[in-house]
């Protein structure tokens, strides 16, 4: 059988890739298909994550693909085509809490009265909770989540040991996410934008493509 015969122009193109990888570049998008990390680059400061494989035509599938990532990453710490999010395992998301509240007392103005309150905002019904007689109704803290868990902005308390960081790749809408993938917005699902270190706190919400709800 004879040799195909491979283009001096094909060598040239190959051979300068190879050599731009090692110099930084031919260097996979975050949210690129991928079935091992070399796919998203031979330095190894990029990984395939399989935890959600697609074929083609986005089908969840083992023998899929899964998508280019960087792990552990930090605020800011994300190529400029990703953003670093924090995500909690939807296993844990099943307790309910009030994130105002939990594990610290409020005030909120109100009629405070032999150990009920009034509270001026809803004019609801007294709340048997109160911590002093007074011109405020001053709430004692909950406690609705376990040691290891924080309570979500949207009131669901989640294990912060089993949480990570990586960077998924922005969006604005579906159109910018590969077949299998949909773009939403952070805070919610247990997806949380990475905290900014010199504002905690803050919540910050971006856009980021995920796989699609089965």
């Amino acid at each position: 059988m004879p040799r195909r015969r491979i283009s001096p122009s094909t060598l040239a193109l190959g051979g300068a890739c190879v050599l731009a990888a090692l110099l930084g570049g031919c260097k996979a998008k975050i949210g690129d298909a991928c079935r091992v990390s070399t796919n998203c680059s031979i330095r190894g400061d990029r990984v395939c994550d399989l935890s959600h494989r697609i074929d083609g035509a986005g089908n969840p599938t083992p023998s899929g693909s899964g998508e280019c990532t960087v792990e552990s990453c930090g605020f800011d710490d994300c190529p400029k085509e990703a953003e670093c999010v924090k995500v909690y395992g939807s296993d844990f998301l099943t307790v309910a809490c009030d994130p105002r509240r939990e594990d610290k007392a409020t005030s909120r103005p109100g009629m405070c009265d032999l150990d009920t309150c009034i509270d001026e905002d809803t004019a609801g019904p007294a709340q048997p909770d109160c911590l002093e007689d007074g011109d405020e109704c001053v709430y004692a803290p909950l406690d609705a989540c376990a040691p290891n868990e924080v309570c979500l902005p949207e009131g669901l308390c989640a294990d912060e040991i089993t949480a990570r960081t990586s960077c998924r790749r922005r969006c604005k809408q579906d159109d910018d996410c590969r077949t299998g993938y949909e773009c939403v917005r952070t805070g919610a699902r247990g997806i949380y934008a990475a905290p900014d270190p010199d504002h905690p706190g803050k919540v910050t919400e971006v856009k980021i493509c995920v796989p699609k709800s089965e």
